[in-house]
Formats: C-alpha cells, structure tokens, sequence
C-alpha cells in the first residue's frame, strides 16, 4: 500500500518537479546571457582603447620614418643611431 501511494505520488508530482528544474534553468542561462553581454561590451570598449593607442604609436613611427625619407644622409644617419 505505502508502495502504491509512493508510486502515484511520484507520477504526479514528476512534472511539477521538472518544471521547477526547467524554470531554474532558463533563468540561470538568462542571467548568465546578460553576464556575457556585459563582458562583451566591456571588452569591446578596451579593445578600441588598445587600437587607438597602437594606431597612435604607428602614426608616430610613420612621421618619423617621413623624416628620415626627406633629410639629408648627414641627419638620416643621426636618426637610424637614435632609434
């Protein structure tokens, strides 16, 4: 008889419990979702700091190489010993 009872228990309490499971679970994937987003944008913002000072490193490097392209020998030789 306890057996019985048990068994129908289950039966019918299966799906209340795997909905609350399921609940849980979409609601934890949603929050990690929006975690990621976040990351992501932060990570989004660093890279395009990151690109600006290296195009700025570059920019610089190129002015320098114009110089050294348009000088004289006597100021491109001091300038190839300064880098």
């Amino acid at each position: 008889m306890m057996l019985e009872l048990f068994l129908v228990t289950m039966v019918f309490s299966s799906p209340l419990i795997l909905l609350v499971i399921i609940k849980h679970y979409f609601a934890y994937k949603t929050t990690v979702q929006k975690e990621l987003i976040l990351l992501q944008q932060a990570n989004g913002a660093e890279t395009v700091l990151t690109m600006q000072n290296k195009l700025a490193v570059l920019i610089e490097r190129i002015i320098v190489l114009e110089k050294i392209v348009t000088n004289s020998n006597v100021d491109l030789s001091r300038e190839i010993e300064q880098l």
